[in-house]
């Protein structure tokens, strides 16, 4: 008990109890849509051996995912996404990997972060440090025409707000340290310890208080109507005693891992907890968690076990008659929860940009450290690449689909149809097909072969393009 810390959230959860089972009554004669989404406490050096073992996990999730996705689209007609927090302590050399596995559509990248004796201060210059850092590999900023530090954030050890009994923290503010920062929510609980809150199953907002660790302990439900709330939202998981788990009850808690994967009774809990926006309970949120990085959860993340998973998730809540499925990231569960708050309904789907837009690796990644100027679907400009370094560059801005070379520019305008190169020696642009280049000064052209335009440049290159007829 002193270890789940059941004097904390249990009376929630028994004083929640007529309410969990009226919901359970009312779904069974209304439609609800149910949000679904798993947050990655992504740390790839945990209890690693070696460096090659670290390659081989991201080798592994950059394969597997993708493989995952395929097979639920073949079997399912749609497929997850997966949120990774990833901790800068982990290391700047994977965060281009997760700039590409997010490009290629398996998810999007926030923030964890692990920390200790910090004060006000302290946290806010170290975290500045690490957002921009993320943002020199595309990571944590919005798309626009200019892109704006954003994120998701996940507390090291649950330790949010010096809730960790003086450990793993230090900042008993830390909420409006992060709101500062450009952090739209929380998305640490449940944590089912000490730093648990007494508030359970909810969208809330907390207030960091100086004086006191913990202040989110309690706040205000994020309500239908109402759009002024003080303070950061936090998002929970689902918490409480499943009484109909094999051989004995447990305590759930959100975890999603191999040994406790996502069996069908745990997904009749989630719904029972009914995380949602006061006032929109047709929208109903299952946030699990995961330290997926490890080979021991693999199964239950993007193996046969995730796949039991997806399939009882199909069965009871995408029946297309008292339920609807949507598989959503934690910035799009973020927007969707915000919608409601100003009063819309119906399709969830619709608002999956709504507050805060799509990220910048929804356009393009790059495999080497740059500075994102401008990113939209019709303009993408990026610089301060190291010009000595050859470059791979992917985009579904404009025809150009990859660009291969030593850069340290590259611009697109999709309006003005011209691409604008600063580099030197050979470089390769892989256009669609149908495409034509004119070459206005700056390179000298040396072959097109299947799509691929090989240029010479030296300095400034300016092209023009026709897009083809269709």
């Amino acid at each position: 008990m002193s270890k789940k810390r059941i004097d904390r959230w249990l009376p929630s959860y028994i004083a929640g109890t007529p309410y969990r089972w009226y919901r359970r009554l009312r779904r069974a004669s209304t439609h609800t849509h149910v949000m679904f989404l798993v947050c990655d406490h992504f740390e790839p050096r945990h209890a690693s051996r070696s460096d090659a073992q670290i390659s081989a996990r991201m080798q592994a999730w950059r394969d597997g995912y993708a493989a995952f996705q395929q097979r639920c689209r073949d079997e399912f007609g749609m497929a997850p996404l997966h949120t990774w927090f990833y901790p800068p302590h982990h290391g700047s050399e994977h965060l281009a990997s997760l700039a590409a596995m997010a490009y290629e559509g398996m998810g999007e990248v926030e923030l964890h972060y692990h920390h200790d004796g910090d004060t006000a201060a302290t946290l806010e210059r170290d975290l500045r440090n690490t957002i921009t850092e993320y943002n020199h590999w595309g990571l944590l900023l919005n798309s626009g025409a200019v892109p704006a530090a954003s994120f998701g954030f996940i507390h090291g050890d649950w330790a949010l707000g010096n809730s960790g009994g003086g450990h793993h923290c230090g900042v008993n503010d830390e909420l409006t340290v992060l709101k500062k920062l450009g952090c739209w929510a929380d998305l640490t609980m449940p944590s089912g310890n000490r730093c648990q809150t007494r508030t359970i199953n909810a969208i809330y907002y907390g207030e960091g208080d100086p004086h006191r660790p913990n202040g989110h302990d309690r706040g205000v439900n994020a309500a239908a109507g109402k759009t002024d709330t003080k303070g950061l939202m936090l998002i929970q998981g689902p918490l409480g005693v499943n009484w109909r788990a094999p051989s004995h009850p447990r305590i759930e808690n959100a975890s999603l891992t191999t040994e406790n994967w996502g069996r069908p009774d745990r997904i009749r809990k989630w719904l029972d907890c009914h995380v949602h926006v006061r006032g929109r309970p047709e929208w109903l949120f299952i946030k699990l968690h995961t330290h997926g990085a490890m080979e021991r959860d693999f199964d239950a993340l993007f193996g046969d076990k995730a796949m039991a998973l997806h399939r009882d998730l199909q069965r009871q809540c995408n029946d297309g008659k008292r339920f609807t499925l949507h598989y959503v990231t934690a910035r799009q569960a973020y927007n969707i929860a915000t919608a409601a708050e100003h009063g819309h309904a119906g399709n969830p789907a619709d608002y999956l940009d709504f507050r805060v837009p799509a990220p910048a690796t929804r356009f393009y990644s790059a495999d080497a450290r740059h500075t994102l100027l401008a990113c939209s679907a019709s303009q993408l400009r990026l610089s301060e690449f190291d010009g000595a370094m050859a470059v791979r560059i992917r985009s579904q801005v404009g025809p150009v689909t990859q660009i291969d070379g030593k850069l340290t520019d590259y611009e697109i305008d999709t309006g003005g149809q011209h691409i604008t190169l600063r580099g030197s020696g050979i470089v390769e642009l892989h256009v669609t097909n149908g495409t034509k280049l004119q070459i206005v000064e700056g390179a000298s052209e040396l072959a097109s072969v299947a799509g691929v335009q090989r240029l010479a440049i030296d300095g400034t290159c300016f092209i023009k393009y026709q897009k083809p007829l269709t």
